[in-house]
């Protein structure tokens, strides 16, 4: 391709699952065991004609669907053809997405065999109740037994939890921080719940079954969550994740970042030359293309430049430690805080936001009402 050695995140989605969740809008698939091998296989002829031994491959990112539903020997063998058509930089942070219930130890042999080193675990709730009603399909015993199996092959840990559900009280929080505290993870990634288009909860929603929990509650719950999370060491360092020293998720900061990165999969997204590009949503047509020699993408913007400063703003601020003005200056040639004086003059006196030795970044009161400082921000979009 000629062009010089750039560093990349890759992103490589398996959408496969035991069941699909209630508040589940990933591209994911149930029931569809018999095209796991056909899917592999389309993957790995993907990995082949995206070849770029200049992409300096920086982090690794395994998600799903279910990426541990499928056999450990598949995940070896696409990290393998990932090494031979890319260069993998080495002692890079490779991570993982698992369910409880769905891995052993020989898939996690197969995984350290393959070099990855981070384990993430769909707990979402240490409660059976809410677990059931998120439509998880594993109960509490069986996340500590997951979690204790992957603790013995010394991966780094992170562990998705969900708070927001309705009836969820600030006991069932306490409880599942308690939890956190005993399993002591490297990383936690604590999500709001968001009740998206397409998924059962929505039409349980829709007719009238399921409800918000009320704004008020939701805050105090999340409040706690960062503050019982500090006590123990995780320390917040975006909206919705925590981690101990060192140990933040490199994969995802890059989006946060944007950085470059360069997706896998179906329906996987990549964002390389200042174009974002998507693959098919569609399996069949994903596996038929790739049978056929072709890279099965169906989407693909070119960004102008007020998108890129709004994503840039919205993204890195999304931090707590935010941004650099600086560096936003250099990268677009432009003054931010003279594009952008209505939105800091309000954020300033508002206790949003915090200017100090040439960086911004929310207050705590900020990280509550993002959107106040963005929609005052001058992102003349031109789409």
């Amino acid at each position: 391709m000629g062009e010089k050695m750039k560093k990349l995140g890759l992103y490589i989605h398996i959408p496969f699952c035991d069941k699909i969740c209630n508040y589940c809008d990933f591209t994911a698939f149930q029931g569809a065991n018999s095209k796991i091998k056909e899917y592999v296989e389309a993957l790995k002829k993907e990995v082949e004609l995206k070849r770029n031994k200049d992409f300096l491959i920086d982090s690794i990112f395994i998600g799903g669907g279910t990426p541990s539903f499928i056999d450990g020997k598949y995940i070896f063998e696409i990290l393998e053809k990932v090494k031979k058509n890319f260069t993998v930089l080495d002692n890079i942070e490779i991570s993982i997405e698992t369910n409880p219930k769905t891995f052993d130890e020989k898939k996690l042999e197969y995984y350290k065999s393959a070099k990855i080193n981070r384990v993430s675990i769909g707990v979402q709730s240490f409660n059976d109740v809410i677990l059931k009603e998120l439509g998880r399909n594993h109960n509490s015993k069986e996340a500590f037994d997951s979690i204790e199996l992957v603790k013995k092959f010394d991966f780094d840990i992170n562990l998705d939890l969900i708070f927001g559900y309705q009836g969820q009280t600030i006991e069932d929080v306490l409880y599942d921080l308690e939890m956190v505290k005993s399993i002591n993870p490297e990383h936690i990634s604590y999500y709001a719940l968001i009740i998206e288009e397409k998924t059962k909860f929505k039409a349980l929603q829709n007719s009238g079954k399921l409800n918000f929990l009320d704004e008020e509650t939701e805050r105090k719950m999340y409040h706690l969550i960062v503050e019982k999370l500090e006590e123990i060491g995780l320390n917040q360092y975006e909206v919705s994740n925590f981690a101990k020293v060192g140990k933040e998720s490199v994969h995802n900061k890059k989006y946060w970042n944007c950085k470059e990165y360069l997706g896998l999969g179906i329906s996987a997204h990549s964002y390389l030359n200042d174009e974002r590009f998507s693959n098919t949503v569609n399996l069949s047509k994903y596996i038929k293309e790739l049978q056929n020699g072709n890279i099965p993408v169906d989407f693909r913007e070119k960004l102008d430049m007020p998108t890129k400063k709004f994503e840039y703003i919205i993204m890195n601020m999304r931090l707590k430690e935010g941004f650099l003005i600086s560096d936003y200056n250099r990268l677009f040639e432009s003054d931010f805080l003279e594009e952008n004086k209505k939105a800091v003059k309000i954020g300033l006196e508002n206790n949003v936001v915090e200017i100090k030795d040439d960086r911004i970044y929310f207050t705590k009161r900020g990280f509550d009402i993002m959107d106040s400082f963005f929609v005052n921000c001058n992102l003349k979009e031109t789409r």
